[in-house]
C-alpha cells in the first residue's frame, strides 16, 4: 500500500517544476541543467531528467528522484518529503504511511501540541510572576508585544513545568524528547526543568508557524550558567536550518526582495514590532550554507545586522564570505553607534534612524574597502600590502568579471598605482590562495568516467537509436567490457532484464553524463554511429592491452 502510495505521489509531481522553485534551469538537450542548489559551484553540473523524473549532482556524483530531492534541499526526512510532495500534488495521506520512516505526522502534532501547552504555561507564568514582568519591561517588552510573540517565563520551580505538562496528559518519554525538561543524572534522577528561571522565547516552524523549541534568558543573574539555553534537536526542530523570526518575515522578505540577519531573537522581535518585518536570526548557532540556501529561495539581497563586538565583527565577516560564496548580494549595515541591535530599536525613534542606515547601506564589499583602506592604508607600504590581502580574500569570491575590474580600477586610484600594478597583485594572490586552499565544492573538471562507463552512458542515453547495430554483435561488444559491472548493465540492457535499484542509479549517472555531453547538438543516426565504432575501436584496444598485461604478468609467475 505505502509503496503504492509513493509511486502515486511521484507520478503527479514534475521533478522539473520542484527544481525550478530552488534554482535557475535552462533546456540543455532533452534534459535541464543548473548550478547545484545544494553547493556552490561556478558552471552547472546539475542535470534533471524530465523523461526518467530523476536528478543527478554530478559534483558530487549522487543523484535520485522527486523524494530525495526534497529530503536533501529542505533537510527532512523520507515520509516528511513525501508529505511535501503529496500537498503539492494534493493527495491524501494514509494514516499507515511511513510508521517506520521518521517522526509521523501524529507525532510531529504531539510535539506541536506538547509545546503549545508548555507556551501556554510559560505565558501564565510570567503573569503572575512581579519579578519577570519587571525584567521584561526593563528590556522594553510590552504586554501587547509579550502576547503577540508567546513570550513568557519559566518559572521559579525546577520541575514546574513537567509536573504542568505531566497533569495534561503528556508522557514523559515526549517531554524528554521534545527537550524542555531532562532526567537528571544525580539524586533521584526526576525530571528537571531546561527552562527555569528564564523569559522564554517560542521558535517556530517557517512553513507553518507551529511551535518547534524554546529560546530561554536567564533573568536571575545566576553564575555558572549560560544566559542563553535553547532547545537541544528534536524530531522537529533541527538549529542549522532553523531560522528564528522566518515563519513571520517569509513573505516581506518576498515583497521586499531583501532579509535583514541580525545575531539575537529580541533583536528580531523589536524590528519586527518597528516594522522590518523582513528580519530574522540564527537560533544559538553560526550562520550556515543551509540557512542561506533557505533565504535563498527568497531574496538574493541580504542585509548583514551584526553586533559592533568582537564576536558580532567576526560574524559579519563570516557572512559576507558565505554570501559572495553563493554568489548573492550582501550588504553591510554599520553599527558603529550601536552597542545592542534590539537595545536600540526599543526606542521608537530609532526605526527612522534604522531605516536611514538601510536606505543608505552600501554593498559589503564597497564598505570593506573604505573600512580596510582606513584601517590600513595609513601604514605606509606595509599598510597597502595588508590592505590588499584583506580585501582580495573577498574579491576572489565574486564571479562577474566585470565587477572585479570595477573593484581593481578603484583600488588603483585610491592607491594611486597603476591598474596593471593591482592586477598582477590580484593574480598572484588568487595564484598564492588556490595553491593552500581546499575548495569548496568538487569543481566539474575533476568529474572522470572510465571509457567504460561513458560507454554504458551512450549505449543508455541512444538506445532506441542504437539497438540495430548493437544486437548482432552483442557478443562481440560485450567480450570488449572488463568491468562486471558494465558488463552486467549492458548485457541486461541487451536482453531488456530489469535492473535492481543500484544498477538503475548507477545507469541513470553515466547516461545523464553522456546527455549532457550531446546536449548542444541534436545527434542524427550518422554522429551516433560513427561515436558507437569509435567507442568499440578503443574498447578493443583496451581489451588486448589488459590481455597484453594479463599475459605478461602470467609469464612472471
Amino acid at each position: 500500500m505505502n509503496d503504492r502510495f509513493v509511486e502515486d505521489v511521484k507520478s503527479r509531481v514534475d521533478l522539473v517544476e520542484i527544481v525550478r522553485k530552488y534554482a535557475e534551469i535552462k533546456k540543455a538537450g532533452k534534459n535541464f541543467s543548473c548550478k547545484s542548489p545544494f553547493r556552490n559551484e561556478k558552471t552547472p553540473s546539475f542535470s534533471i531528467s524530465p523523461e526518467k523524473q530523476m536528478w543527478y549532482d554530478f559534483g558530487a556524483a549522487e543523484g535520485g528522484d522527486a523524494i530525495s530531492f526534497i529530503e536533501k534541499i529542505e533537510n527532512c526526512s523520507f515520509r516528511e518529503a513525501v508529505e511535501i510532495l503529496a500537498d503539492m500534488a494534493g493527495v491524501t495521506i494514509p494514516k499507515d504511511f511511513g510508521a517506520d520512516k521518521g517522526p509521523t505526522k501524529n507525532d510531529k502534532q504531539d510535539l506541536f501540541s506538547l509545546h503549545k501547552a508548555a507556551a501556554e504555561f510559560f505565558a501564565t507564568t510570567w503573569q503572575n510572576t512581579p519579578k519577570a514582568k519587571a525584567y521584561t519591561k526593563s528590556r522594553g517588552l510590552t504586554d501587547d508585544m509579550m502576547a503577540r510573540w508567546q513570550l513568557g517565563y519559566g518559572g521559579d520551580s525546577k520541575d514546574g513545568l513537567t509536573k504542568h505538562l505531566l497533569k495534561k496528559g503528556f508522557k514523559e518519554k515526549l517531554i524528554a524528547e521534545s527537550g524542555v525538561a531532562f532526567e537528571r543524572s544525580f539524586g533521584d534522577q526526576a525530571m528537571m526543568d531546561r527552562f527555569w528561571g528564564r523569559m522564554m522565547i517560542p521558535i517556530c516552524e517557517p512553513r507553518n508557524g507551529e511551535i518547534i523549541a524554546f529560546s530561554g534568558r536567564d533573568i536571575l543573574d545566576r553564575e555558572k550558567v549560560g544566559k542563553y539555553v535553547n532547545s537541544p534537536e528534536n524530531p522537529v526542530y533541527h538549529k542549522s536550518a532553523t531560522l528564528f523570526g522566518l515563519d513571520r518575515a517569509r513573505n516581506s522578505i518576498k515583497e521586499l526582495d531583501a532579509v535583514i540577519l541580525v545575531e539575537g531573537n529580541l533583536d528580531v522581535v523589536f524590528a519586527h514590532e518597528r516594522g522590518f518585518t523582513n528580519t530574522v536570526a540564527t537560533c544559538g548557532t553560526a550562520l550556515t550554507d543551509e540557512h542561506l540556501r533557505a533565504l535563498r529561495r527568497l531574496t538574493s539581497n541580504f542585509y548583514l545586522a551584526f553586533d559592533n563586538d568582537l564576536a558580532g565583527k567576526k560574524a559579519t565577516l563570516k557572512g559576507v564570505e558565505m554570501c559572495l560564496a553563493m554568489e548573492l548580494n550582501p550588504f553591510v549595515i554599520s553599527l558603529d553607534e550601536v552597542k545592542d541591535f534590539g537595545d536600540f530599536l526599543v526606542d521608537k525613534n530609532n526605526a527612522i534612524v534604522l531605516q536611514k542606515m538601510i536606505d543608505d547601506c552600501p554593498p559589503a564589499l564597497d564598505f570593506f574597502l573604505e573600512r580596510f583602506a582606513a584601517k590600513n592604508l595609513p601604514n605606509g607600504i606595509e599598510g597597502e600590502k595588508k590592505f590588499l590581502d584583506s580585501f582580495f580574500f573577498f574579491l576572489k569570491l565574486v564571479q562577474r568579471p566585470i565587477e572585479v575590474d570595477e573593484y581593481l580600477k578603484r583600488i588603483a586610484q585610491k592607491l594611486n598605482r597603476s591598474q596593471t600594478i593591482i592586477e598582477d597583485e590580484f593574480h598572484k594572490f588568487t595564484a598564492k590562495q588556490s595553491n593552500h586552499t581546499k575548495p569548496k565544492f568538487v569543481p566539474e573538471a575533476e568529474i572522470r568516467f572510465s571509457r567504460e562507463q561513458n560507454f554504458v552512458g551512450f549505449v543508455y542515453a541512444f538506445w532506441e537509436e542504437l539497438k540495430g547495430a548493437i544486437e548482432p554483435k552483442a557478443a562481440d561488444i560485450l567480450n570488449l567490457l572488463g568491468d562486471q559491472t558494465t558488463y552486467t548493465l549492458i548485457e541486461k540492457k541487451i536482453n531488456n532484464t530489469p535492473l535492481d535499484k543500484a544498477e538503475s542509479a548507477q545507469a541513470l549517472a553515466w547516461q545523464m553524463w553522456q546527455e549532457k555531453q550531446f546536449e548542444s547538438i541534436e545527434p542524427d543516426a550518422m554522429v551516433l554511429k560513427i561515436t558507437l565504432q569509435q567507442y568499440v575501436v578503443n574498447l578493443k584496444k583496451e581489451a588486448e592491452n589488459r590481455a597484453r598485461t594479463a599475459a605478461a604478468k602470467a609469464m612472471n609467475k
